[in-house]
């Protein structure tokens, strides 16, 4: 096997085409940022696509989007261990690594055995998070009803994007970059809104559907609630709206939600999630 740092997006993405076709959920967050990048929707300080091949063909694939985390698609235990002792030549500051528990933690032993510098930084879990796919969607009766984005609401919908980032300790979002995320999303048409008594309550969102061989796969997200307005089943009623958005185009839904927090687990399952992964975001202490 062999490691391979590709500079062309256009050449990741059809390198890894049957590698994403053939598990289209546990590489989306792949094949959704590759996409964006690709055709201009999203830019970053620096790109770095990873994959792995076994006799030219490709095994295991990952990316670095600067300033984010190393992402890492299901990988056999030898290609992740590989992957690792290339990170410790070629990507030594890389800031954390983000994927399947098992995966992580062979990776991590190839980079310790690298034996670089940035190796030998402690590591510690910031989230656990688990992946849900939808089953059956059941829609709930919730007070209020649902609604795309509008235009005048971007001010409102940037400061809870914020609000958001702040408290799933995700990296800090200004509100300049959730404010342009925000007009992206409206214009799209991929964010929604839950109102009650003409006052907006809830939102949620979706990424771009990925098309992934014959799959289509729509990622919901983010869902947030104010917390004046929680413990009304408006985040159920937004979610549903945007899960069916997205079951409406044909596409297999999934989210992520924190594995620690019981209540969005509780809603996710209600609505007819089930669990499919549980994954874990690894971050170094800075040197």
């Amino acid at each position: 096997m062999k490691v391979q740092l590709i500079e062309s997006i256009a050449a990741f993405l059809e390198m890894t085409a049957e590698r994403r076709s053939a598990d289209p959920l546990r590489t989306n967050v792949i094949g959704s940022v590759a996409g964006s990048v690709s055709f201009g929707r999203s830019h970053y300080d620096e790109c770095r696509w990873w994959v792995v091949t076994d006799d030219d063909v490709v095994v295991a694939m990952a990316m670095r989007t600067s300033p984010f985390a190393m992402v890492l698609a299901p990988m056999s235990h030898d290609a992740a261990t590989l992957l690792g002792e290339a990170v410790g030549r070629l990507d030594d500051d890389v800031p954390g690594l983000s994927g399947s528990r098992e995966v992580v933690d062979y990776l991590l032993e190839g980079y310790r055995a690298s034996g670089s510098p940035g190796s030998q930084r402690a590591a510690h879990v910031r989230r656990h998070d688990l992946m849900y796919e939808l089953d059956k969607l059941t829609t709930p009766i919730v007070e209020g009803h649902g609604r795309r984005a509008h235009h005048h609401e971007v001010e409102s919908l940037a400061a809870m994007f914020t609000q958001f980032v702040d408290e799933v300790e995700l990296s800090p979002l200004s509100l300049a970059d959730a404010r342009e995320g925000v007009v992206k999303a409206v214009n799209e048409g991929s964010l929604f809104c839950w109102e009650r008594d003409g006052e907006m309550v809830s939102f949620a969102g979706h990424a771009p559907v990925v098309h992934a061989g014959s799959s289509q796969v729509g990622r919901v997200g983010p869902v947030y609630t104010p917390p004046n307005f929680r413990r009304h089943g408006y985040a159920s009623a937004i979610t549903a709206m945007a899960t069916q958005h997205l079951v409406n185009q044909g596409a297999r839904v999934m989210l992520f939600t924190d594995a620690s927090n019981p209540t969005s687990n509780a809603i996710y399952q209600v609505l007819g999630y089930r669990p499919i992964d549980e994954l874990v975001d690894v971050r170094f202490e800075e040197r």
